[in-house]
């Protein structure tokens, strides 16, 4: 695959050589024609002379020496005449016997041309020659006395040569033709600087586009090649070359700006984060997130959510010098100077105090709350620590946490694998049991009913409550599992015994379709459902769930009971009390520890108290931890205890 230059002389070499061999065939060509008409020229010649002899032949005689000596005179041609008449011997020449086959011959040598014609025999001829006896006869007036000849019709008796010079019109027919040939070439050598210099110019916008290539695109500058061209179509190339750079440039534009950038907010995103961390010499991260944000997409629409994300964007470039991104829909990290925790804290609090001003957005007042958590370079993953800052400051309900003050954090994470390792060898090895603490009639003081309780125990005995080990159950997915195993254990054990039992249900087993189906069949199949209570963790994602009313409703058809355990300790939303059609309240404890000495949670229990008996609900109090307690809730209408006082939860004999 050679250049285009090399292609191209070896066009012209070829050319060249197609030419040289084209004027070498022409030059014979003419020459052929040439000696042709120099041949013709003696050849009529000499015809005028056989047609002026025969002519003369009907009218007077006239010796053929004589004709030939007035056309000698004439012309340049020397004009022999050689016959039978006068040299019989002739006859027998070899030469002769030629001619007799043939009608002409003519020999071309370097001076002349010569040309051989037979003399025939025609009917005038034969007044003279064709006689077969001695006569005298009268040719022409004179009278004649000749032999018998014997000859007839188309005999041939002898034959002129015509000699031409032919050296002058040879030499001028070679100048003539070198004269062309030299004016050819003239025009083939102008022929070729033409052809040069466009092989030179189209070498040089080849060139200029492959530098371009070479130098520019393929080393990802997408410019524009702004040298004017040679060649009307490499003008119209360069144009399409631009056209397609800018094009080029565009979508490399769009493809860096979709890739690093966020296309709520056009603030770099975490990719762009992750790269500029590397170089940047801030040496702490600030995580920023809105809590809840998703409930604001639930009530207003996604695209009202993230109207009000591009104004959080637009308050966090005025608030903030620093370099900003948008990380997740609902969270935005800051890059920080290394400075105290505590300095650092401080400037991202006034931060959020600014962006948890109220909002205007499509005429709706919107009111965010925000969360921070601030990671420094010295730890490994400084994106990572700020990441985990920013979920414990969720937890501990703290508008800013850095890193360096979760202390035991190491230690937790450490625990957190151990605790799970025990839950998975547990699970395997059916080390996961239910057990059960008593509810007491404030009446009678007589047991009515057992909550279930899960416990776990270890391959040691060690038995582990369960705060102990369900946050790590319900990080790694599996709580749903250690739910349905305290159903089917705890169903199975009551179906020969004549108490009720309460089991609880939050809003992680009412996510799994597969889960709430397996308990709705084991309460179908329990021999009496309506001694089954299931308590609901207070919340108001289940309090605004339309299917879990749906599921809840099933149950209670079969008389299965539904209480709302830990009451008052976070939503309250009274009205979805009597949407559920619940059947009792179980007190959160925190209100029953301190009943005695607080006065606020004496009201608060009280009013609960009387709210349940007007819906026609009964109550539980739960950690009743002594007789004072005791007697305080009875007094104040409470129907059920549940705690030490009466018993520790254990398992059933």
């Amino acid at each position: 695959m050679g250049s285009i230059l090399s292609k191209m002389l070896k066009i012209i070499a070829l050319s060249l050589f197609t030419a040289t061999m084209i004027l070498v065939i022409l030059y014979f060509i003419l020459l052929n024609f040439f000696i042709y008409e120099e041949v013709n020229k003696v050849r009529l010649c000499t015809k005028a002379i056989f047609s002026v002899k025969y002519s003369e032949m009907k009218d007077t005689y006239t010796p053929f020496s004589s004709i030939i000596k007035i056309y000698k005179k004439n012309t340049n041609i020397d004009f022999k005449l050689f016959s039978l008449f006068k040299n019989p011997e002739l006859k027998n020449n070899g030469f002769f016997k030629k001619i007799k086959n043939k009608k002409e011959i003519y020999k071309i040598n370097s001076n002349y041309i010569t040309y051989y014609k037979p003399i025939v025999m025609k009917n005038e001829c034969l007044k003279c020659h064709g006689y077969e006896k001695h006569k005298i006869f009268s040719c022409g007036g004179i009278k004649s006395s000749n032999k018998i000849r014997g000859f007839k019709k188309g005999d041939v008796v002898g034959y002129i040569e015509a000699k031409a010079p032919f050296k002058r019109s040879f030499m001028k027919f070679n100048l003539t033709f070198l004269i062309s040939f030299f004016l050819l070439f003239l025009a083939l050598i102008a022929t070729l600087c033409g052809f040069y210099k466009f092989t030179n110019n189209l070498k040089r916008d080849i060139t200029l586009f492959l530098k371009f290539f070479d130098e520019k695109v393929s080393k990802g500058i997408y410019e524009k090649l702004n040298i004017t061209m040679s060649f009307i179509e490499f003008q119209k190339l360069k144009v399409s070359i631009n056209k397609a750079v800018n094009s080029i440039k565009y979508y490399k534009n769009e493809m860096i700006k979709r890739y690093y950038f966020s296309p709520v907010t056009n603030l770099p995103n975490r990719i762009k984060l992750m790269e500029d961390m590397k170089k940047t010499d801030k040496n702490a991260l600030a995580i920023l997130n809105i809590n809840k944000f998703r409930k604001v997409n639930d009530y207003f629409s996604q695209e009202m959510g993230n109207l009000i994300i591009q104004e959080v964007a637009k308050r966090l470039k005025k608030l903030i010098n620093n370099k900003i991104y948008h990380i997740n829909i609902d969270e935005f990290a800051v890059l920080l100077d290394e400075y105290e925790c505590f300095e650092n804290c401080l400037y991202i609090k006034k931060i959020i105090k600014e962006l948890e001003k109220p909002y205007i957005v499509n005429k709706n007042e919107i009111n965010l709350f925000f969360r921070a958590g601030i990671g420094s370079k010295k730890e490994k993953d400084v994106f990572t620590v700020a990441d985990i800052a920013v979920e414990y400051a969720k937890r501990k309900k703290v508008k800013c946490l850095c890193y360096c003050e979760i202390k035991d954090l190491a230690q937790s994470f450490e625990k957190n694998q151990k605790t799970l390792n025990i839950l998975e060898k547990a699970m395997r090895e059916d080390r996961i049991i239910p057990y059960f603490q008593p509810i007491v009639d404030n009446k009678t003081q007589k047991i009515v009913k057992y909550e279930s309780l899960i416990r776990m125990i270890d391959e040691n005995g060690k038995v582990y409550s369960p705060g102990e080990f369900l946050d790590v159950a319900k990080s790694v997915n599996i709580y749903k599992n250690l739910t349905l195993i305290v159903f089917e254990k705890t169903l199975n054990l009551f179906k020969e015994r004549k108490e009720e039992v309460s089991l609880n249900l939050s809003l992680e087993d009412f996510e799994d379709d597969n889960i709430k189906e397996k308990i709705y069949k084991l309460i179908k199949n329990f021999p009496e459902p309506e001694r089954i209570t299931i308590e609901l963790l207070e919340n108001e994602d289940i309090a605004s769930d339309s299917y879990i009313l749906s599921y809840l409703q099933k149950l209670k058809n079969y008389g299965v009971k539904i209480f709302i355990d830990d009451f008052g300790s976070g939503y309250s939303n009274f009205s979805y009390l009597f949407k559920f059609q619940i059947d009792g309240l179980k007190i959160d404890g925190s209100l029953i520890k301190n009943i005695l000495k607080d006065k606020k949670s004496q009201m608060i229990v009280q009013t609960m108290v009387e709210f349940a008996k007007k819906g026609n609900m009964v109550t539980v109090a739960e950690y009743v931890e002594n007789r004072e307690i005791f007697e305080f809730i009875k007094k104040l209408g409470v129907d059920y205890s549940q705690g030490y006082y009466f018993s520790a939860p254990k398992p059933l004999i």
